[in-house]
């Protein structure tokens, strides 16, 4: 592994990492994590790495700002600074002379990762999305999955009194102004402009964001595939779903990469 940073177009300095094969290679796999993890995604983005590296791939795994080692602070985070940080990483790598670019977007990131992808196409070869986020309105807006709704009411009143909130009762602090550019952007609406080879890997039993809406979108993909990953819960942390979801990942990256 080795730390490196990069910057923003406004000036906010990003810490990222590589993993890097013993034979040098032209194809790099980008990883976009969640809204409050950072760029390990608990763990489950270093095992990614080092096992798409093992089988050959370049990994670029980074923090998006106000998270994990990288400058700013989260309050601040919006979908258009999220889309700024992806830009520039994508950047990075192809400034260190990758071409074949793959990029892969977990929950939150996930959704990221579709809109870089509609309007930065010629620079990606593949796309694989982890239990994305793709309806902002059923996951945070108006949501129907246990682990926000008792939470949504104090949210709103936080919005309304302070500009901010917590996420999920923990200390991660996000701002009013990531939840009122939800209300204007669709990811799943985006997915429809998407033409490289995408894959959406989902946990059927996924208690965070709906599975329901990864299985009825991927049919907005022009060249789209979905794989269910039986039983998972958010995120893949645990074996045998962590396995399953890596697996299914290297065999798309080989495939379209």
């Amino acid at each position: 592994m080795k730390k490196v940073t990069f910057n923003t177009t406004d000036g906010l300095l990003l810490t990222g990492i590589w993993h890097l094969p013993q034979k040098p290679t032209g194809k790099v796999i980008i990883l976009a994590h969640g809204l409050s993890v950072d760029k390990d995604e608990m763990g489950t983005f270093v095992v990614l790495s080092e096992y798409l590296q093992d089988h050959g791939f370049a990994v670029f795994r980074f923090d998006f700002r106000g998270r994990g080692e990288s400058e700013g602070n989260s309050v601040d985070m919006t979908l258009t600074t999220e889309q700024r940080d992806l830009a520039a990483a994508v950047n990075f790598v192809v400034k260190n002379g990758y071409k074949q670019i793959g990029l892969l977007g977990a929950s939150f990131g996930g959704g990221h990762a579709v809109f870089y992808t509609a309007k930065h196409q010629i620079k990606l070869k593949a796309l694989c999305l982890w239990n994305p986020v793709l309806n902002y309105d059923h996951t945070f807006l108006n949501p129907y999955l246990p682990w926000i709704i008792d939470r949504k009411g104090h949210m709103k009143k936080d919005f309304q009194e302070k500009g901010w909130s917590t996420y999920k009762g923990s200390t991660f602090m996000i701002g009013k102004k990531l939840f009122d550019e939800m209300e204007n952007n669709f990811p799943h609406v985006a997915l429809k402009k998407i033409t490289i080879p995408t894959v959406i890997i989902h946990g059927d039993k996924d208690t965070h964001v709906p599975y329901d809406d990864s299985k009825e979108y991927v049919t907005n993909l022009k060249n789209g595939q979905f794989i269910t990953v039986e039983n998972s819960d958010h995120g893949f942390h645990k074996n045998p779903y962590k396995e399953k979801a890596i697996q299914a990942s290297l065999a798309f990256f080989k495939e379209n990469l």
